[in-house]
């Protein structure tokens, strides 16, 4: 049995992403014996720790950004908001966006270049086995849908589509169908424009609804994550059936 033939540009990759998992490993250990996580406690302290890089706040944000993709323990929404109080909408968008989807496509290229066996030992068997049969080049509606919804592990399934044939173009377009608009809101929330149209009742409102929302996502999220994925498999079933 002939052994299975590896390309130059695959070892490439996989020194690469080698390298960079190596990086990344050493950080997290350096971080953890001297404390950097704790800046992650609260708003107060992150906003105090970007602000301390001065000039270099911005690309300390940047690589903030991209470190919540591989490392999923990091708040994004939060992370998003700082953004934009620290910055500006438009300043802490474009950071936002580019940092997210730099660390998206690096997820997916760990998934590919390593495969299975790294992405079960990051995010589980159960997960992998959960997802990968509907996050496939051949249901990208449904794909889009689980990047749109809010209850879904985004930045697991980059890692899991890159266990499946989806082209990395095809995958870079589904980000840039997805990616934007949470970080869009969180921006907006963050540099205090929304509030700017909603009078103070209205925030009442939202306030108590959104903290309805809250308490059921905390209580029901497993639930309501089994029953939207549920729906989308129903929904491949039925594509499949009518084709």
């Amino acid at each position: 049995m002939g052994g299975m033939k590896i390309s130059r540009s695959q070892i490439v990759w996989g020194i690469v992403l080698v390298a960079i998992i190596a990086a990344l490993v050493v950080l997290y250990i350096v971080g953890r014996n001297n404390g950097w996580f704790t800046v992650f406690e609260s708003r107060e302290s992150l906003r105090a720790y970007v602000e301390s890089f001065g000039s270099w706040a911005p690309l300390a944000f940047a690589a903030l950004q991209f470190m919540q993709v591989i490392i999923s323990p990091i708040p994004g929404n939060l992370t998003t908001v700082m953004g934009g109080i620290l910055f500006g909408f438009w300043r802490g968008f474009l950071l936002s966006l580019l940092a997210i989807f730099l660390g998206s496509v690096c997820a997916f290229l760990l998934g590919r270049a390593f495969g299975r066996p790294l992405v079960e030992r990051v995010v589980g068997k159960y997960v992998v086995d959960k997802y990968l049969g509907t996050v496939s080049s051949r249901q990208l509606a449904v794909l889009i849908l689980m990047f749109l919804f809010p209850l879904f592990p985004d930045d697991v399934l980059c890692m899991i589509a890159g266990l499946t044939a989806m082209r990395l173009r095809t995958f870079v377009v589904v980000m840039v169908l997805t990616r934007p608009w949470g970080l869009l809101v969180s921006a907006l929330v963050g540099a205090g424009l929304i509030s700017v149209s909603i009078p103070l009742w209205g925030w009442i409102i939202i306030g108590v609804f959104g903290a309805a929302l809250f308490v059921l996502a905390i209580k029901y999220a497993p639930q309501i994550e089994e029953r939207m994925h549920g729906w989308l498999k129903k929904l491949i079933r039925d594509k499949e059936h009518i084709s």
